[in-house]
């Protein structure tokens, strides 16, 4: 099996970007027609976060969005090919004065990106910004660990496993002035994270970022690789001023209105199939059967 999924990994890598995200599309569309379990997650959260749109309208952007799934799932081995030449793809990028501002900070730059758009163009593009450090989560799944860390070792980035020891790195990196790369928005445990609202619903939401920011007094930067015609737009975005907050559940939430904020840009090329919501305050229902 490792070894079908590499085969098929490296002959996606070999297509343009168009052909990929046509393959993707397809692979989404057909994801949306079956209802796999991740179409059926991305429908439960969509009427969730959006409970002012109507059954047809979910229906629409269920279905746009499983098929935006299946272009990153194409897309990431071409950018992972290609290397720091994927960012030729990078057409304009929304809020640069704050990457000018994050070089010259003494504190080093968190740049938080979610799993929306193409996550792994940031990863490139922070690479070719400042030295980078990013949390490596092993991938067990197939094996695959190799495949990743070689990808994104690609833009120069030091990964660190997602321990005391690899934060103690980050720490020492910022202190530096360099750039440490977090995704933040997957569901960290219980002892590592907090609630905060996300589209109004409670998200456990990681501390880590707040945990950083206070130790390094570091800039941090939301964003996100946008999809666009061609290739990307990046949006580098600053959240408001509690993400500062010595209140964890405070910083939480601003961490969260940064990403919401972002996502409402383009809410179909956000990751909605994955269980966002499944650990659930004491007292609320379960969200997912």
């Amino acid at each position: 099996m490792v070894y079908v999924i590499r085969t098929v990994v490296f002959l996606i890598s070999l297509l343009p970007l168009s052909l990929a995200r046509g393959l993707g599309a397809i692979i989404g569309l057909c994801a949306w027609v079956v209802k796999t379990r991740g179409a059926k997650t991305t429908a439960i959260n969509l009427r969730a976060c959006f409970p002012e749109k109507s059954g047809d309208e979910i229906k629409q952007l269920v279905r746009n969005s499983m098929m935006h799934w299946g272009m990153t799932l194409c897309e990431i081995p071409v950018v992972w090919r290609k290397g720091k030449k994927s960012l030729n793809w990078i057409k304009k990028i929304h809020g640069e004065e704050l990457a000018l501002q994050g070089k010259q900070h003494p504190g080093g730059v968190l740049l938080i990106s979610p799993h929306y758009g193409n996550w792994e163009m940031l990863g490139y593009w922070g690479g070719s910004q400042a030295p980078i450090t990013t949390l490596y989560q092993p991938h067990r799944r197939y094996n695959l660990d190799s495949l990743l860390v070689n990808a994104r070792r690609k833009t120069g980035a030091t990964l660190v496993p997602t321990n005391a020891r690899g934060v103690a790195q980050l720490i020492k990196a910022l202190k530096r002035g360099e750039f440490v790369g977090i995704l933040p928005d997957m569901e960290p445990e219980l002892n590592s994270g907090v609630f905060a609202p996300f589209f109004g619903i409670p998200a456990l939401t990681m501390t880590l970022v707040q945990s950083l920011q206070q130790r390094t007094g570091a800039m941090v930067i939301v964003s996100f690789a946008q999809r666009v015609p061609g290739g990307f737009e990046l949006y580098l975005t600053a959240p408001d001023q509690a993400i500062a907050s010595d209140n964890p559940e405070e910083s939480a939430a601003s961490l969260n209105r940064a990403i919401e904020a972002l996502v409402t840009i383009s809410p179909e090329q956000y990751q909605w199939e994955y269980k966002r919501f499944k650990r659930r305050p004491e007292g609320y229902p379960k969200l997912y059967g």
